[in-house]
């Protein structure tokens, strides 16, 4: 037990059996000191705390004792009687005010929806909470709201804002000389560089983890550190090694009951016999940390679970179950991929029902107008989950696209400077020949078919010197578009930029679209430009599939009172007023057996509006569409 859990334990035996909100005052501290290191311990605090504030009628011990309640529930994996819990808590939280306590709810939610592979509702909970605690000054918790942000990336890919928050964790955990935090922060950075194959760096990070924890007597986090450890001595072809820290790793988990640890751990477990050659082995682990998954409901360990059953399937020489939980695998990834980076629709539907829950509890307390002004907030979050979410799936695309042209460059580069240099040599071959024929032997130039060869191949080197420049032309304007070269915020030449697009959307153009370009002296602009490279495409890409047949996309720059304007103009079919009106709202529209979302126009709207600008639509039917970006010279 940890010394603060001793004082307090010390403090709770002083006071008089009597019930009291000092002695559930009491009770609540040491069911958070007690918390990680003896869970079955708190929770067992936490539910006498909540009787005597039962009886007392002590709201604010109510209020505390469900939370614990809730957090025993989220460690337990119980997620469904964690949020229960939590969101009653919540509701008595607001109407005491406590915003610290909204702050811890709003934490261990974002721990809840992480579990549960919702990632964006686990990040909106997240940041909220960061809100709450930077405004009432609690480091403490601030540290570990960085290290659950930093967790939540990681979970979505974005490595590089993972590390970010995970050092910033690192360095409040540090000044703040919490042991505990720096094991769990340096454990995320190591996650971080493993999932990046850096895995000496991983494993150094993830060694320093262990040893704090262990110091610490956190048998949970060393769990965590010996998964780790475990699964980056495995991808080393250490199995034996592997095999001890897993067990170990396992053997405490279970300890604890956390259903998710332990699912993931057998997983590790299966995965390492399946290196070994042993699937029979295997299937028993895999199969029990399928079931624990589903009992859950933890999609990213189902879909983790049927992806080694495949595996194991077709190893057993069974391709066609192999087949089958490979289908199921992709089904349930493309589930939670879908959730975060798509549609959103699950997310909406869990949050209506959470925001539902909070409006029932609060319709006895509330005045008509307060309830509308809460109606107006609920609305107001709405709308900022739909910008968030435009600009997720942009991100993703434009990450999608800078992987992309890097690889396609170094591809087609090397080929292309190998054309080059051989049609160069080639080229000066032929005038050697010539010269040397004439010179000595200029009666052979007086053979048609001899000089005829002669024109063919310098006509052959001409025109292969205009294709490479050609294919070197598009390589460049894609590598301008997605800016592999360029900083985040760099001053910029937007005509350039929009110039690099226009040659991308040649190929969809041509032959049918007439491009006129009226490009104005205007000065470089300290922006992102990728971000608005993309905004340019949605915009010209929307010009042109508003053109049915031939058309004109007109494309002007200018610079009026101190704002840089980029006007794009087509001749397409125009729109109504009521068109119009829900233009930058998100909107599905249903193609054939499919949904398609319309996010595009929402997210030019938030990259232009984030970089200080503004939007402007001027449509008419059958005469055509203006769509007019206006950027401050100085931001």
């Amino acid at each position: 037990m940890n010394p603060d859990a001793q004082e307090l334990e010390s403090r709770l035996d002083t006071l008089p059996g009597d019930d009291s909100p000092e002695r559930v005052d009491l009770l609540v501290k040491f069911a958070r000191a007690v918390s990680i290191d003896d869970p079955s311990r708190a929770r067992s605090v936490s539910r006498e705390a909540l009787e005597i504030s039962r009886r007392l009628d002590y709201e604010k011990g109510v209020a505390f004792s469900l939370y614990h309640m809730g957090f025993g529930e989220y460690l337990r994996s119980d997620h469904e009687k964690a949020m229960a819990l939590l969101l009653e808590s919540e509701q008595m939280m607001k109407s005491l005010s406590e915003e610290n306590g909204l702050g811890l709810i709003r934490g261990i939610m974002a721990g809840i929806h992480l579990s549960l592979g919702d990632y964006e509702k686990a990040l909106s909970c997240s940041f909220e909470a960061l809100k709450i605690h930077r405004r009432t000054g609690d480091r403490h918790n601030e540290g570990w709201i960085l290290q659950g942000i930093g967790g939540g990336y990681q979970e979505m890919g974005d490595h590089a804002r993972a590390l970010q928050y995970h050092m910033e964790a690192l360095v409040m955990f540090e000044e703040l000389d919490l042991d505990v935090g720096r094991a769990r922060a340096l454990s995320g950075m190591g996650t971080v560089h493993q999932s990046l194959k850096e895995f000496e760096k991983a494993l150094e990070y993830h060694r320093q983890s262990l040893d704090i924890f262990r110091k610490a007597g956190n048998e949970l986090g060393e769990s965590r550190a010996l998964n780790d450890i475990g699964v980056i001595l495995q991808e080393a072809g250490d199995f034996d090694r592997s095999r001890e820290h897993h067990a170990r790793a396992l053997e405490l988990r279970q300890k604890f009951g956390n259903k998710q640890a332990v699912s993931t751990s057998l997983i590790n477990m299966g995965k390492l016999l399946v290196a070994e050659g042993k699937p029979e082995e295997a299937l028993d682990q895999i199969l029990e940390a399928l079931d624990l998954a589903e009992e859950i409901k933890a999609k990213p360990r189902i879909f983790q679970a049927h992806r080694v059953l495949s595996d194991i399937c077709f190893d057993m020489d069974d391709p066609g179950a192999a087949l089958v939980h490979y289908k199921i695998y992709q089904q349930v990834k493309e589930q939670v991929v879908g959730d975060q980076a798509n549609s959103r629709l699950k997310n909406l539907e869990v949050g209506f029902e959470m925001e539902k829950a909070e409006q029932k509890s609060e319709i006895s307390r509330l005045k008509n107008v307060e309830l509308k002004e809460k109606n107006d907030q609920l609305e107001t979050l709405l709308n900022e989950l739909n910008e968030a979410q435009a600009q997720l799936i942009q991100s993703e695309k434009r990450a999608a696209l800078g992987s992309l042209v890097a690889g396609l460059l170094h591809e087609v580069n090397n080929p292309l400077g190998a054309i080059n240099g051989v049609n160069d040599v080639s080229r000066r071959c032929v005038q050697r020949i010539r010269q040397f024929v004439a010179q000595d032997h200029p009666e052979v130039l007086e053979n048609k078919k001899f000089a005829q060869a002669l024109d063919i191949l310098e006509r052959d080197q001409k025109v292969t010197r205009e294709a490479t420049g050609r294919i070197s032309q598009i390589v460049q304007s894609l590598k301008g578009f997605v800016r592999l070269d360029g900083s985040v915020v760099e001053n910029a030449d937007l005509n350039q930029g929009l110039q690099h697009t226009l040659t991308l959307l040649e190929h969809e153009f041509h032959g049918r679209i007439t491009v006129v370009t009226e490009f104005g002296d205007i000065p470089p602009l300290l922006t992102n430009m990728q971000e608005l490279n993309q905004v340019f495409m949605i915009l010209l890409k929307n010009a042109g599939e508003a053109i049915e047949g031939r058309g004109t996309v007109t494309v002007c720059t200018l610079l009026e009172n101190d704002r840089v304007g980029i006007e794009i103009t087509d001749t397409g079919v125009g729109m109504d007023p009521e068109t119009q009106a829900g233009l930058f709202e998100p909107s599905f529209a249903r193609k054939g057996i499919r949904v398609k979302s319309g996010m595009g126009l929402l997210a030019a709207h938030n990259i232009v509006v984030n970089a200080g600008g503004d939007i402007e639509v001027e449509s008419e039917p059958g005469v055509g569409t203006s769509f007019r970006v206006w950027l401050p010279v100085r931001p």
